[in-house]
């Protein structure tokens, strides 16, 4: 389309009661450059009552290079309509620091609401342009929820220059504590970070959360030294920010962990405990561990994550004799990762199947119960694991349950089924066979009449 001098049937469309064809005026500017006397009235579209006129006009918007457009799109951050307003915020955050200049001028003007949330979209363009300003309504607001949108953006932005200004928060409100930390660690310089260590054990665990995490992400040996030295008393969420800020330093600064028991215990309870994040962390550490209790506590966690898996799967390679016993302790006492242990058994018989030999009469008893306890179980592939597992482990209690395995509900685990009784030669075996040549699926009838064929049984004895 050329749009030309003559912006009057542009805006005529735009200003239509039907929301089809204000959409098709906006998107025409999609494939090419807005003029700037079309700016004012595609913004103004933006609190338009149809959502997919606001969608197109948002998109054209950002697409477009007018310099002209933050500065005609920023008052919509005080719209009372909160997707105008988050529409408006969106378009400013991915213009970046061309937006900048539009909403220092703004700032201002706005009431508190609009000064929080352009300060917000500052701090998440972190640039370093707009300090100056965000430091003087840090200076200035008596609204708790404007100074701590400054206290978080100066961090963000990791502004340097207003370091004294966000430490003078540190003691003017509790409430500003844990934010004044995490952005004195997000700017992490020298000054920064001494100041969190002198406050580490004079503030609440709200405040000391943030200063843990900060410390893991910028501090230094002595960060190291310190969370090792308060480990013993953090619990909780603590502890496991603590176990995470460790991994980062010993990572960063080739520092060797203690192999005690209180090290130990932080590490287990992460593991178990934590949150995704710091059991990668407790994963990563522990694997310098190795007894009973790490063995355990790595089987119950393990297949919840491929990272943490990579983690422990050698601890089970190393001490096998030890997996065996645990790992059927755990399939009795819970379920959620029955297919990832069951994986991991066979890995471990086709890595060391002594281990497995060597166990006791009542442990081999165990570890068959749970497999045959899992031949109805909901998860077709767990049942064909069972079956692989029962035949290999204990081919005598495979075979009382023949049955039951010739009864499951998924084909392809018949046919596994009849893929391991190739390889048997066993009388008792004949009567499972010819049950299964009367199998509902061909593929399975035709495999079950074949291995009968393979053992001198003719079709005509099969039917009698």
């Amino acid at each position: 389309m050329e749009v030309g001098s003559d912006f009057t049937l542009v805006i005529n469309e735009l200003n239509s009661e039907d929301p089809s064809i204000r959409r098709s005026a906006a998107e025409k500017f999609l494939f090419e450059e807005i003029p700037t006397e079309l700016v004012i009235p595609l913004t103004n579209k933006l609190e338009d009552e149809d959502n997919g006129v606001r969608d197109i006009v948002s998109s054209v918007l950002i697409s477009s290079e007018n310099p002209d457009i933050p500065t005609y799109v920023v008052p919509f951050v005080s719209s009372k309509n909160i997707s105008v307003r988050n529409l408006a915020g969106e378009i400013l955050l991915k213009k970046g620091i061309n937006s900048l200049d539009a909403m220092i001028e703004y700032l201002p003007k706005g009431d508190d609401d609009d000064k929080k949330f352009v300060i917000d979209v500052m701090g998440l363009i972190g640039d370093l342009k707009p300090v100056k300003e965000i430091v003087e309504v840090l200076k200035t607001s008596q609204n708790e929820n404007v100074v701590l949108a400054a206290l978080e953006a100066l961090g963000n932005i990791k502004a340097e220059e207003a370091e004294d200004e966000i430490i003078a928060k540190f003691n003017e409100n509790e409430l500003y504590q844990p934010t004044v930390t995490e952005s004195l660690g997000k700017i992490g310089t020298e000054k920064s970070l001494k100041f969190i260590y002198n406050k580490f054990n004079e503030v609440d665990d709200l405040s000391k959360f943030p200063m843990i995490e900060s410390l893991g992400t910028v501090g230094n040996e002595e960060a190291f030294f310190l969370l090792l030295s308060e480990l013993k008393n953090l619990k909780g969420a603590l502890a496991w920010a603590a176990i995470k800020s460790l991994r980062e330093l010993k990572d960063r600064y080739g520092l060797d962990v203690p192999f005690d028991e209180s090290m130990k215990n932080s590490l287990l309870s992460t593991l178990v405990e934590g949150e995704l994040e710091h059991k990668k962390a407790a994963a990563d550490l522990i694997s310098f561990f190795s007894d009973k209790d790490i063995i355990e506590t790595a089987l119950k966690v393990y297949g919840q994550d491929e990272e943490i898996d990579y983690f422990l799967k050698p601890k089970f390679f190393e001490n096998p004799a030890l997996v065996f016993p645990k790992i059927t302790e755990c399939l009795r006492e819970s379920s959620v990762n029955t297919k990832q242990l069951f994986d991991l058994i066979k890995e471990l018989i086709s890595s060391d199947q002594q281990s497995l030999e060597e166990l006791s009469s009542v442990n081999m008893r165990n570890l068959c119960d749970v497999f045959t306890d899992n031949l109805d179980n909901p998860d077709e592939e767990v049942r064909r694991s069972s079956i692989e597992l029962l035949f290999f482990c204990n081919y005598e209690t495979a075979i009382l349950f023949l049955d039951t395995i010739i009864n499951d509900d998924n084909f392809w685990n018949r046919l596994r089924l009849l893929e391991i009784l190739e390889q048997v030669e066993d009388e008792r075996i004949i009567e499972t066979l010819k049950k299964l040549s009367d199998d509902p699926e061909e593929m399975v009838k035709e495999k079950a009449v074949w291995l009968l064929n393979q053992r001198g049984i003719n079709n005509l004895e099969i039917k009698a």
